[in-house]
């Protein structure tokens, strides 16, 4: 299995296709699975590199406190140790939040960015959402933190339409104390995140996405990260919320795409 060691942590990577890098940064807790029906496609246009952040999966889940801005020099230093230069960078909820990191702190390795459910700091009911995601991932275990964010990223219709294989995914949902430790140490990342004073520093092109029945991510919140970071569009997905990525696939990576490929 491909392994690199990065910024002090061994994080486990894939890559995929050729051309131009394109980097994909999950959400909070995720693994490279989460992007399984894009990589098949992206991998057509572009050299797709992934990987599971620290505290996730396969990668080192370091027991001491870290931050998005840890998480953004992690994603620099692996593409050092790949020997890529500069990048185009698709995150999406956490994943967006290391991206605009990235953007600030690393404007001459960034081409595009896109994000998606994401913001610039977080508002007191999301940040409650957070907090009882630890106590039920602690309490409880990571199967039920992943099952409520089932029904509050996603529309009924969907669960219902995708349960049995939503079913077979719960399953393989690992239930470690040190998955539990590194899912607390995202969250608690993501709790601290607000760079709203810094979003005007980003000079590369960005395409912000969101659902428009956002519950874990405001949608106030995405719209003013949109007005705050310049040279930005804004696309909004009416009827769904935080998983509108799933949703919407063929509509999202299409838009995606055009915007990548665009000169």
């Amino acid at each position: 299995m491909p392994y690199m060691n990065s910024n002090g942590i061994r994080l486990f990577y894939e890559q995929r296709g050729e051309g131009a890098p394109v980097v994909l940064i999950g959400g909070l807790g995720s693994q490279i699975e989460s992007w399984a029906t894009q990589v098949p496609i992206y991998k057509d246009h572009f050299r797709v590199v992934m990987f599971d952040n620290r505290g996730s999966g396969r990668s080192d889940k370091p027991g001491e406190s870290y931050t998005i801005e840890d998480m953004a020099d992690d994603t620099i230093g692996l593409l050092n140790n790949l020997g890529i230069g500069s990048a185009s960078f698709v995150g999406k909820s956490m994943g967006g939040m290391i991206s605009q990191w990235i953007a600030i702190k690393y404007p001459d390795r960034v081409e595009k960015v896109v994000i998606g459910c994401t913001s610039g700091s977080r508002d007191d009911v999301g940040n409650e959402i957070l907090k009882m995601g630890r106590e039920v991932a602690s309490k409880i275990g990571m199967k039920a933190v992943w099952f409520t964010a089932l029904l509050l990223g996603y529309t009924r219709d969907y669960i219902e339409n995708n349960y049995s294989s939503i079913n077979q995914a719960m399953n393989l949902i690992p239930e470690s104390d040190e998955d539990i430790a590194g899912y607390i140490g995202q969250s608690l990342a993501c709790e601290g995140h607000n760079i709203e004073h810094l979003l005007h520093k980003i000079n590369a092109p960005t395409l912000i996405l969101m659902g428009d029945n956002d519950q874990i991510v405001s949608p106030g919140k995405t719209r003013k990260l949109a007005a705050l970071i310049p040279n930005s569009v804004l696309e909004i997905f009416a009827g769904v919320g935080h998983g509108f990525w799933r949703e919407r696939q063929e509509h999202v990576d299409r838009i995606v795409l055009d915007f990548l490929l665009r000169d």
